[in-house]
């Protein structure tokens, strides 16, 4: 067991460990903000692309870059949103934190959010070397590691879930 650790299993401790010291500093509600804000900023900037593209390229000089209404629209609305967003949710925890109790569930709270940040994010990071690596060409000291093949079966599992709801939602939006 322990002959098979590797530099990529302190590389996964160390991205568990910050992770968990970051979330615990900032506390629980404020990752949980930070989160919401990222993720109303990724909606206000897919549905002002969908809405808004054609408006803005008439605005656009012609001759302009066909993306550029698309880039324009996605990086403001993106921006605008998760600063105001962002704001409010700052503004949200610093008035519940004055709480003297709930700080300390609070931080917490922040930590097992971190932990488990930690672990999505190199979930993620094994889905993506899967889609872009051949697997007999992930590097020995990742494929020989300890914590990597406990990863990879929770990232072909995760993978395989997406494309099933991938074709059961294409199937759902057929006519």
């Amino acid at each position: 067991m322990l002959e098979n650790i590797s530099a990529f299993d302190g590389i996964v401790v160390g991205v568990i460990i910050v992770s968990a010291i970051m979330a615990f500093a900032r506390g629980f509600l404020r990752e949980l903000a930070t989160l919401g804000a990222f993720i109303g900023a990724l909606a206000a900037a897919y549905y002002a692309r969908k809405f808004f593209s054609t408006t803005v390229a008439g605005l656009l000089p012609e001759g302009s870059h066909p993306l550029a209404p698309d880039i324009i629209l996605v990086v403001s609305a993106f921006l605008i949103v998760y600063v105001i967003v962002a704001w409010f949710g700052q503004s949200l925890s610093k008035s519940i934190m004055t709480n003297g109790e709930i700080g300390l569930f609070d931080h917490i709270a922040g930590l097992v959010f971190g932990i488990f940040r930690g672990f999505i994010a190199l979930v993620f990071f094994a889905v993506l070397l899967n889609v872009a690596v051949e697997h007999d060409r992930v590097p020995p000291f990742i494929s020989e590691s300890f914590s990597y093949p406990y990863l990879e079966q929770i990232a072909d599992r995760v993978t395989g879930e997406a494309e099933e709801a991938s074709r059961e939602i294409g199937a759902q939006l057929q006519p």
